[in-house]
Parts: C-alpha cells; sequence; structure tokens
C-alpha cells in the first residue's frame, strides 16, 4: 500500500470540450482531464455561469441526496479547482 502523506508531484488539467448551453445563468457546460502524475481522471458535467456581478464562475458537478440536498458529486482540493477554473476560463476566451 502506498504512503497516504505523500506530496503530489504535478497535476494538468486539460478541457476536453466546452459546450455552450442557454439555461438562465449557466451559458456553458465543460469537461475536464485531471492528470496527477500520471493517473489520469475524467470529469464532466462542469457548470460555467455568471454571477450576479457579471463575473464567470466554474462549479463543479452536483447531485441530489436522499434528502434532497444538492452536494458536491466530487472533492477536491482548492488548488486543482483553482486550476480546473482557470483552464476552462482560458478555454473559454479562445
Amino acid at each position: 500500500m502506498g504512503d497516504l502523506n505523500a506530496k503530489i508531484g504535478s497535476i494538468a488539467v486539460t478541457v476536453l470540450s466546452v459546450t455552450p448551453i442557454s439555461t438562465g445563468r449557466h451559458f456553458a457546460l465543460a469537461s475536464v482531464e485531471i492528470n496527477v502524475d500520471g493517473i489520469v481522471v475524467q470529469l464532466h458535467g462542469i457548470r460555467v455561469m455568471r454571477t450576479a456581478a457579471g463575473a464567470t464562475s466554474v462549479e463543479l458537478p452536483t447531485f441530489r441526496d436522499a434528502m434532497g440536498q444538492s452536494r458536491a458529486a466530487v472533492v477536491l482540493p482548492e488548488a486543482v479547482y483553482r486550476l480546473i477554473g482557470d483552464a476552462v476560463g482560458d478555454a473559454l476566451t479562445k
């Protein structure tokens, strides 16, 4: 079994797709590939929306629990979440 406290060496986020949608504040759905030291995970259903202040917000996928509450489908470290937001934001400006 590996060391659970080992430091992560490298993280790369690649945007696989950004699909325009029109549902209220949401204006796109994105999919990304996260590579953590050679272990690759794809994440789909990332929502891109406009905030009340007009800024762009990137939200990770959610689901409804047994009580109907919206919950995060995946919990990531803040640094990885920021990488996803930056990568999706960059893809939107291209």
